[in-house]
């Protein structure tokens, strides 16, 4: 019981905030509609085709990071990441990355990923933020991992 407590809490400091409700297609929230382009396709090491967004832009302390995840940003999202300079303690070197300013590219965020009977993957890479600002790839440091995201919406600085 308490590892998947610290999981919960481990997922919570990754996505910048808690508070923020989760959005499905089935369910109605007050966020704007995201299109239905948004979702994620990896193309390495395995691939797959997630359909819907959870993107979400800090503001207070959190101000500068934005999280990203496919379907959700829970533990068991197929694909999750976050840009900006974490300061959770669960984000080691992350706390110097510069905050979301934009289109552009954005190196040493933390990158993980999982497909059902696929062995997950994890760790740092660059993840490009495309001129649309609601579309971009990523890609693992070591190349292990690569594919393309679409919030369906334009993130929010």
């Amino acid at each position: 019981m308490k590892k998947t407590a610290l999981l919960f809490l481990g997922a919570c400091g990754l996505i910048v905030s808690c508070n923020q409700p989760n959005v499905s297609p089935n369910v109605s929230s007050n966020l704007p509609a995201a299109s239905s382009s948004a979702g994620a396709r990896i193309d390495k090491p395995f691939a797959l085709s997630v359909s819907g967004a959870d993107c979400y832009s800090g503001s207070g302390k959190n101000a500068g990071d934005v999280a990203f995840g496919f379907p959700n940003r829970g533990p068991d999202a197929a694909l999750r990441f976050t840009i900006g300079p974490l300061r959770d303690g669960l984000s080691p070197g992350q706390e110097n990355n510069k905050a979301f300013t934009g289109p552009g590219d954005y190196p040493n965020v933390g990158i993980a990923g999982k497909a059902p009977g696929q062995k997950p993957f994890v760790g740092y890479g660059t993840v490009t933020v495309n001129g649309d600002e609601e579309s971009g790839s990523f890609r693992m440091s070591d190349g292990s991992a690569s594919g393309t995201w679409n919030c369906g919406r334009k993130l929010q600085r």
